[in-house]
């Protein structure tokens, strides 16, 4: 197939432009800036974004397929910009899918827009969205979600995946800070030690994105539906920062701060961080939430409907990682 990815220069992207090519797809990749590790892997590359309807147009002709990754994942971003790179932004994509004459859409969504103030332990696809939502992003994950699945139809068959929190060790946005306030004994533990939350190794979610386009048709049994994808082995967050941390010669941190002091911190730093030269700061409300409470998933619809059987372990990984 001909396949228009979104969100190509990205960790997720980029690991599924790979899994297609390997499974011999040919990939348009809509990218800001060309992207070296795509020129590899005899990726097309089309500079541009999401916000110009012509421009997706212009890619989407001629593919049968669009996954549609590219969003703003950023927890503290200001609403508006979460809204129009998350929702807006899909809208275009449906919009460009339709004008296109495109047959088939796979949405990279998250487990977060099920998540509010309750455990979830072992849920399934039939958990409701919650009343509301911790941060904007969840909120606006689930939104252009829901227009997606309505999208659904003899025209175009679309499907939502909603991989657990995705992680590599090349992982780069978090891991650097989170190694760098341990170095400095600046680090705190803030979650129970027996909460369990999903991890989805990017391989892993990049996998499940393949088979979704290969399984996906307008009378599919997939069609118009979401689905969990992760290791499926909830872990302990504080397992994960273990081995992160013994990675780097670092021990886990034994001081703690109550999660009501933490999210205190996390929305004042939050508010600093939008002051002019504000830094990204580590603690935010949305990852908080997350993993102060129980917040994993059954796979078994992915496995029976998507085929998908994870390759890469979370312990395996973690282990491999503490030994370099």
């Amino acid at each position: 197939m001909q396949i228009l990815l979104t969100g190509a220069g990205g960790l997720l992207g980029r690991a599924i432009a790979r899994q297609l090519v390997d499974r011999g797809h040919l990939v348009r990749a809509l990218v800001r800036t060309p992207q070296p590790p795509l020129d590899a892997l005899g990726v097309e590359q089309w500079e541009g974004t999401t916000e110009s309807l012509d421009t997706v147009i212009a890619i989407a002709n001629g593919c049968d397929a669009i996954v549609h990754v590219a969003g703003n994942a950023d927890p503290l971003a200001a609403i508006e910009a979460c809204y129009e790179a998350n929702v807006a932004a899909t809208d275009v994509v449906l919009a460009a899918a339709e004008l296109a004459g495109v047959r088939r859409l796979v949405f990279t969504s998250c487990a977060s827009v099920v998540v509010g103030v309750h455990d979830i332990n072992g849920g399934g696809e039939t958990l409701p969205y919650p009343p509301r939502w911790p941060a904007a992003y969840p909120h606006a994950k689930a939104l252009a979600e829901q227009r997606v699945l309505a999208a659904n139809g003899e025209a175009l068959a679309t499907v939502a995946l909603r991989p657990g929190l995705l992680w590599a060790p090349e992982e780069a946005r978090v891991t650097p800070r989170l190694i760098d306030l341990a170095r400095r004994g600046r680090l705190r533990l803030t979650a129970s030690p027996a909460n369990r939350i999903d991890c989805c190794h990017v391989e892993n979610a990049a996998l499940a994105h393949a088979l979704a386009v290969e399984r996906l048709e307008p009378d599919a049994a997939i069609a118009g539906r979401s689905y969990f994808v992760s290791d499926g082995e909830p872990i302990s967050i504080e397992a994960l920062l273990a081995a992160l941390l013994r990675a780097h010669g670092l021990a886990l941190p034994t001081r703690r701060l109550s999660p009501q002091l933490a999210h205190w911190l996390a929305a004042s730093a939050g508010l600093r961080r939008r002051l002019p030269g504000g830094r990204q700061p580590l603690l935010e409300p949305f990852l908080l939430n997350l993993v102060n409470r129980n917040a994993w998933f059954n796979i078994a619809a992915a496995r029976r409907d998507l085929g998908y059987a994870p390759q890469a372990s979370t312990r395996d990984a973690l282990a491999r990682l503490a030994r370099r």
